[in-house]
């Protein structure tokens, strides 16, 4: 699930795949899809994808998954098939959005390459902890994705990616002053889209706005044309020029993305939120379902409600809400941890202060150093009425000096400091959360 709460996730910032999984497809093979079985094992099928989804580019993966089936029935080439069958997974897992399916048949394949690493090359063993790792970034276990990178890093300490792993744990954890030692240590080794877009993400973390901006530019100009990496990059890009009011500028990258990516659906998305924010809610509405006719995207569900709840219409917004829930169950369903963004959607849709609260405490438990936790823990105390403990963690949400509209709206209103307030507008005057009116009205 690529959710806005956590959009820097899922992932412009895990993983490259090889070029070979498009590229270099065996056009002489023509077996039909198999299925292998081997002590229980099964290898998870391909899904298939929505027309107007990179269709072209489909076909190919799907030839190759066909020619990696095969070959995962011999011995002698298993394990590496396998490897090369979980990076399809994984791609399928970005570009689909079929995340509960995808993330769990990549796990399912990687645990099986693992299960005997007697058998392994070094290089076999090191590619499949380092998918592994990524995959539980993107299924949100970030302690155990930590864990499992420094296993893969002891297997091979130059390759760059593995750093990366490294930098979005510690980001996810809290370690914030350690990701910025692996990022620096990536970037040494190889200077590219996965580095540049950390340094950004890092920058901007730090409330270096100018830095995050000038570096996801290097990122984007580093990507490779047509990629989904280099358009979710300047997605990325377009996120958080819309989050400081440069709604033109944004709307620019969004379409960017979909001219460089025929209908990229994060781009139609993006398009979607400023025409939301532009009060043109009838265009807003037409590309939302554009880009959710071609991706199953929880995020899209969740403004597409926002702009039907800003336009007063309750019972098109309600109609949604069991469809959101549905989906964030299913996610929970695959070990997906979802705490932190069904939290926001219960304190924005359902007022469940009170579960919206456990959840965070939930989250808290598991990396209690986390700016986006604290900043939860914030917004639910607030909506329980618990001043003293969302002063608490307010403060810890600020201590990076990240430059972040409702970051600064929820501290003005736990402090009543109206200038903390005025600010938080200055820098996102469209914020929708639960206390954006309330916040108004002090200023």
């Amino acid at each position: 699930m690529k959710n806005k709460y956590s959009f820097y996730f899922l992932t412009i910032f895990t993983l490259l795949l090889s070029a070979s999984l498009i590229t270099s497809c065996d056009s002489t093979n023509e077996e039909e899809e198999v299925v292998a079985v081997k002590q229980g094992f099964q290898i998870p099928q391909l899904l298939e994808r929505e027309k107007d989804l990179s269709y072209d580019e489909f076909l190919k993966i799907k030839e190759k998954f066909n020619k990696l089936s095969f070959e995962a029935e011999n011995d002698q080439t298993k394990i590496e098939s396998l490897i090369k069958l979980s990076e399809i997974y994984i791609y399928e897992a970005r570009v689909t959005g079929e995340h509960p399916y995808y993330y769990n048949a990549a796990l399912v394949t990687l645990n099986e390459t693992l299960k005997d690493t007697a058998k392994m090359t070094t290089d076999q063993h090191f590619t499949a902890l380092f998918y592994k790792s990524t995959v539980q970034l993107s299924q949100h276990k970030f302690n155990e994705a930590l864990a499992t990178g420094k296993k893969a890093l002891a297997l091979n300490n130059t390759n760059s990616g593995i750093y990366g792993v490294l930098v979005d744990a510690n980001v996810e954890i809290g370690n914030y002053d350690e990701a910025v030692k692996n990022c620096d240590k990536m970037i040494s080794i190889r200077p590219d889209l996965r580095s540049y877009s950390r340094i950004s993400y890092l920058r901007e973390i730090y409330g270096d706005m100018k830095g995050s901006i000038k570096s996801m530019e290097q990122a984007i100009e580093a990507g490779a044309p047509y990629s989904e990496y280099k358009c979710w990059t300047i997605v990325t890009m377009g996120k958080m020029l819309e989050n400081h009011n440069q709604l033109d500028s944004a709307m620019a990258y969004y379409q960017f993305s979909a001219k460089e990516r025929a209908n990229y659906p994060f781009g139609i998305a993006g398009m979607a939120s400023v025409e939301g924010k532009l009060g043109n809610y009838a265009k807003a509405d037409s590309l939302y379902t554009v880009a959710l006719n071609a991706v199953p995207e929880i995020s899209f569900i969740m403004d597409q409600a926002k702009l039907y709840k800003k336009q007063g219409k309750k019972a098109e917004m309600k109609r949604l809400i069991p469809r959101i829930e549905s989906m964030f169950q299913e996610d929970i369903e695959s070990g997906h941890n979802v705490n932190m963004e069904f939290a926001f959607f219960l304190l924005d849709f359902k007022k469940d202060f009170k579960r919206a609260l456990d959840l965070g405490l939930k989250e808290y438990q598991l990396r209690p150093n986390n700016i986006d936790v604290n900043r939860l823990l914030a917004f639910a105390y607030f909506a329980n009425g618990d001043k003293a403990n969302a002063a608490k963690h307010v403060k810890i949400a600020m201590k990076t000096n990240k430059q972040e509209g409702d970051l600064y709206c929820i501290s003005g209103l736990i402090n009543n400091d109206k200038k903390q307030i005025k600010k938080a507008f200055s820098i996102d005057p469209y914020q929708d959360h639960l206390f954006a009116e309330r916040a108004k009205k002090m200023i």
